[in-house]
This record gives C-alpha cells, structure tokens and sequence, in this order.
C-alpha cells in the first residue's frame, strides 16, 4: 500500500562482508583455543622449576648494592682477539655505572650512566669526543661493538642474572644432559632469553638473548667465578654474538660494598 515501507534488503556486497567478519572471529577464536592448550604433567613440572628457580636467580647478590674493579679487556673482530686494555669501572644499584678505558695508564674513554643520562667521552687527536643522550638507549656498543644494555652488565658485573620481562618460563634438561636450561618466552614474540645452569640448577654459566626475529642479540657467560666478602661474582667474563664479535674481560681486582657519590656516575662537558 502506497506509504507503508517496504521491507529493507541487504546487499550482495554487505553480506560478503558480513560473512568475512564472521569467518575472521571464529578463525581468532579457534587460534585463542589453541594458544591456551592446558599443558601436560610434564610441561606443568617445568613450569613449576622455572619458577624456583626465577625465585632463586633474582636474590642472586640482591644486597650488592656499589662495588668496582679493575682488570684486562681484549676484545675481538671476526673471531681474531685484539689488543687488551685496562679497565675500570663502579657499579651502584642497578643503573649506574662508570667506566674508563686506560691505554698506558692514561684515560681514553670514559663512559657513565646516572640512571637518567648516559654520558660519553673520548680523547683523540683534535678535538675530544663528548656525547649526552637518554640512559634508556643507552649500550655499550662505541666500546665493544656489541649493543650490550647498561643494565646488563651492571647486572653480570655484579654476578646476577639478567632477567627479561616474560610471559612464560619453563626448564628443561640440557641435550648434553650435563645441566638445565631455563627458557623465557613473551606472547606474540617467543624467546627472548636463555639461561643455561648447572647440574645444581642453580649456578649459571651463560645467558642468552634474542630479538623479535628469533636471533640472537648476544650471550653473556660466566667463564670463571670468585667470592668476594661472600658475594659469588666473576672473575673472568665474555660476551660475544654468532658473528664473531666480543670481548672477555679479566678481573684482576674486585671491592664491595664501596662508597659512592652522584658526581661519580655523571661526564661534564670539556671545557
């Protein structure tokens, strides 16, 4: 009848779309199902020793507060190591750090992290080296060609175990079957670290890290250990990547528990 509406119809091209949308969310859902599978006994178990184990790794010298060192550092290219030199450093809290590189007892680089800026400084013929950027990208690759994070080798210098943020971890028996490994993986981005432990599951001996590719970014390893006023620390440490890049450091001379002030972990400027 003329005025009444007729009754509305729906497009080919909207029902197209209607019907994709619903084949997307039941395809988000089933992979959701998936992704939440209830894992087995034998996953649960290495679940459950991932997480002692994590418990155990982050009191790892959890009073070490300042300490320093001095010792020899060679670091290499292509697999060929180069010329060692010495190096100092003091380490605070977990994101402080100063460091100077002496070649024949003169300072060449001086690196310092406060927790907020990271500073650079290097001697040279002409004019002096002098940079200031944020401490959060801040890396030590200028010195070893390696990006290694600030945090990380206040970290291993202290004889802790950096541990990356991380959905999941699980341990598990080393193919050698000569010691564990305890494996962290974050949602949407799978592994991002690897920490390899002894028989004992609870002395570390190398840690591995990896980028969103699944590649690893470098690995950290604790080649010999010492204890210092009670603190397992290291001796001798290397770190290195797959493409023949790295450095091992000697520590000839280690102190806790040392006195720190502010100004140590800040570079001015060259007049």
């Amino acid at each position: 009848m003329p005025g009444d509406s007729e009754p509305m119809k729906t497009a080919p091209c909207d029902l197209q779309r209607i019907l994709l949308i619903y084949v997307f969310a039941v395809c988000l859902v089933g992979c959701s199902s998936l992704s939440r599978k209830t894992p087995g006994p034998e996953e649960l178990a290495a679940m459950a020793e991932a997480r002692l184990v994590l418990n155990a790794l982050s009191s790892q010298n959890d009073k070490l507060t300042n300490f320093k060192g001095i010792g020899k550092i060679r670091i290499w290219q292509n697999g060929q190591k180069g010329i060692g030199y010495t190096i100092a450093w003091i380490g605070s809290e977990r994101s402080k750090l100063s460091i100077v590189v002496l070649i024949s007892g003169h300072p060449t680089v001086k690196m310092a992290s406060d927790g907020k800026w990271f500073y650079y400084y290097e001697v040279r013929e002409g004019e002096a080296i002098y940079k200031k950027f944020s401490a959060t990208d801040a890396t030590l690759q200028r010195l070893v060609s390696i990006p290694i994070e600030i945090r990380d080798i206040i970290q291993v210098l202290a004889g802790r175990t950096p541990v990356r943020e991380h959905h999941s971890a699980v341990l598990h028996r080393q193919d050698s079957g000569t010691g564990y490994v305890l494996t962290l993986k974050k949602r949407w981005w799978g592994i991002v670290e690897k920490v390899f432990l002894g028989a004992d599951k609870a002395q570390v001996h190398e840690i591995e890290f990896f980028n969103r590719s699944g590649e690893l970014i470098y690995r950290a390893r604790f080649d010999e250990m010492q204890i210092i006023n009670g603190y397992q620390v290291p001796s001798k440490l290397s770190i290195s990547n797959d493409e023949g890049v790295g450095f091992q450091l000697e520590i000839q001379r280690y102190l806790t528990d040392v006195p720190v002030s502010p100004s140590m972990f800040v570079l001015e400027p060259p007049n």
